[in-house]
């Protein structure tokens, strides 16, 4: 459809492959708000409040947020309107500052041709928050962001149908819950070299025969963002440990292999799951060291995703 080639252009801002899902966080945020049937048009200090506070749960580790970038150059991608942008002052790089856009109360929004599209077709506003998800996030953390962005009502879960039928289920969430894209091979490489057996905490469980549940092949860097599904971007985990590396609650360093849990995780003192690893050499490494994980695989990782900014340089 005409409307997803929109997205499918969205440029997003790059260096040394840096995760950047600031613009799509907007745009679901945004979604969120006009299946909602909330205004169109919404003042750059609302959305710096809601921006900030996606990028701390679901960005990449940074001191410092600029919700103000893709607030003001989503406007290049045809998806985003600025009314009166041309009264404020840029700087030298075509950029305007939080202060300016504070300033002169920017309003920012889908076009209306856009924003009554989705406000009258649900399923074309879901099918772009399914993209966006798609192409930005891993599984694990799909229905996190769909339910902070879009709202929990619009997140169904298909095996609680007291109040829909499966058949009324949205087509994203169908999906979310459905299909996995994942080429099926990664799993039979990766485990195998693992021993089936979680990497970090050796879980394995054979049932029924000859398939283990709960264990799965985990890529290092994300499929979203072009991770390989080579053993080399891959680790054996179970469905916990995979889902706390998916989230940075832990990081792996390269050539040592040691296990790095985020400070603040470590300093709770309540997640033994985790912490009881912190320091230790992954537990279970493939016998042939050239099936360790890759040290550029491990590096993305730690910059990307790891959730603790203040001492990941001393790892990378």
């Amino acid at each position: 459809s005409s409307y997803l080639k929109l997205f499918d252009q969205i440029s997003t801002w790059k260096r040394n492959d840096e995760r950047a899902p600031h613009k799509p966080l907007l745009i679901l945020w945004a979604i969120g708000r006009c299946l909602q049937g909330k205004e169109r048009l919404v003042e750059y200090a609302v959305v710096h409040e809601a921006l900030i506070a996606l990028l701390d749960t679901f960005g990449p580790p940074r001191q410092h947020q600029k919700p103000q970038e893709p607030f003001w150059r989503l406007q290049r991608d045809g998806v985003w309107v600025i009314p009166n942008a041309h009264r404020i002052p840029k700087d030298a790089s075509g950029g305007v500052s939080a202060g300016r856009l504070r300033e002169f109360s920017a309003k920012g929004g889908f076009p209306e041709d856009l924003y009554e599209l989705f406000h009258r077709d649900t399923s074309a506003a879901l099918n772009v928050a399914q993209k966006l998800v798609d192409d930005h996030f891993p599984e694990s953390m799909r229905t996190a962001v769909l339910e902070a962005t879009l709202g929990e009502r619009m997140v169904v879960d298909p095996w609680y149908q007291e109040e829909k039928s499966e058949s009324d289920l949205s087509p994203l969430i169908q999906s979310l819950h459905n299909r996995r894209t994942r080429n099926p091979n990664f799993r039979k490489e990766v485990l195998p070299i693992y021993g089936y057996r979680c990497a970090v905490c050796k879980f394995s469980l054979e049932f029924p025969v000859e398939y283990r549940p709960a264990l799965e092949a985990a890529h290092i860097k994300w499929h979203s963002y072009r991770g390989p599904d080579e053993a080399s971007n891959g680790l054996a985990l179970c469905v916990l440990h995979h889902e706390l590396f998916d989230w940075g609650a832990f990081t792996i360093l390269p050539e040592s292999l040691e296990i790095v849990v985020a400070n603040k995780v470590v300093h709770q003192g309540s997640a033994n799951a985790l912490t009881e690893f912190h320091g230790l050499k992954l537990p279970v490494r493939p016998k042939n060291r050239s099936d360790w994980p890759a040290t550029n695989y491990l590096n993305w990782h730690a910059r990307n995703v790891f959730r603790d900014y203040s001492s990941r340089k001393a790892y990378v």
